[in-house]
């Protein structure tokens, strides 16, 4: 009867045993299956601990991105065929600045020149003053391109007659009867002539009695625009001139400049 009883443990025992080994199998096959889902791996070190390892993970491919290109467009050079030629600067405006005008049209009235103090006297001081204040005046004049005036003895004579009426009767173009400069010059033989004009000036003889002509002369060829002593000297329709010097006892310069086209 115990015989009997033993033989049927030792079976329950097997069958117990046969039993949890399935259960256990199927837990490890339960384990590896999803092991092998993370795509892992499982191995042993040196001293058999298991270690597991994951895979490097896939790289994720990147689209290209659409970066518009930024292309400069270059610029167009122009290419002189030849080098510009430098453009000359225009003459000083407080020389050379001419004049075309037409002073006169006045018809001359009959009779000769007034000459209420009789002719005047002519000295080489005077005489000299006189060539060299000719000179002066065509040398501005052709500083700025312009031709030169030509000398007329005849409006010389009138001018110097003209210097030494005002010595008596004071700086006036129309001492000594109110005459006009422009009935003058046509009296003297140029009534025919379109455009005529005159200067008159008195200098002191500072510091010599050239010395105050120049300045004076200077300073009427450098007078302000639209005065007429300087657009008479730098006219371009008058062309002739004639010089009167007087040199007065005092030491003081009269002198006048007529000019005619």
């Amino acid at each position: 009867m115990e015989e009997g009883r033993g033989i049927a443990l030792k079976k329950f025992c097997c069958g117990l045993l046969f039993l949890s080994l399935i259960v256990l199998l199927a837990a490890c096959g339960t384990v590896a299956s999803t092991r092998s889902s993370s795509s892992s791996s499982i191995t042993s070190d040196s001293l058999g601990r298991s270690v597991q390892f994951s895979p490097a993970p896939t790289p994720t491919s990147i689209p290209m991105l659409s970066i518009p290109s930024q292309i400069t467009t270059p610029t167009p050079r122009i290419i002189p065929t030849s080098a510009p030629k430098p453009t000359p600067p225009p003459p000083p405006a407080s020389n050379c600045i001419t004049f075309s005008n037409d002073t006169t049209q006045v018809p001359p009235k009959n009779g000769g020149l007034g000459a209420p103090y009789g002719p005047s006297p002519v000295t080489t001081e005077a005489q000299q003053i006189t060539g060299e204040l000719f000179q002066l005046v065509n040398h501005d004049r052709e500083a700025c391109g312009l031709p030169p005036f030509a000398w007329n003895a005849t409006l010389a004579s009138g001018a110097l007659l003209h210097s030494w009426n005002e010595y008596h009767c004071g700086l006036s173009h129309t001492c000594p009867d109110g005459m006009t400069q422009y009935q003058r010059i046509a009296n003297e033989g140029f009534a025919g002539y379109p455009d005529c004009g005159e200067n008159i000036a008195l200098a002191g003889p500072y510091p010599t009695p050239w010395g105050g002509v120049y300045a004076v002369q200077e300073s009427m060829a450098h007078e302000p625009l639209g005065g007429w002593h300087r657009i008479h000297l730098f006219s371009t329709t008058l062309h002739q001139i004639g010089i009167g010097v007087y040199v007065a006892p005092n030491g003081w310069l009269w002198f006048t400049e007529d000019m005619t086209s």
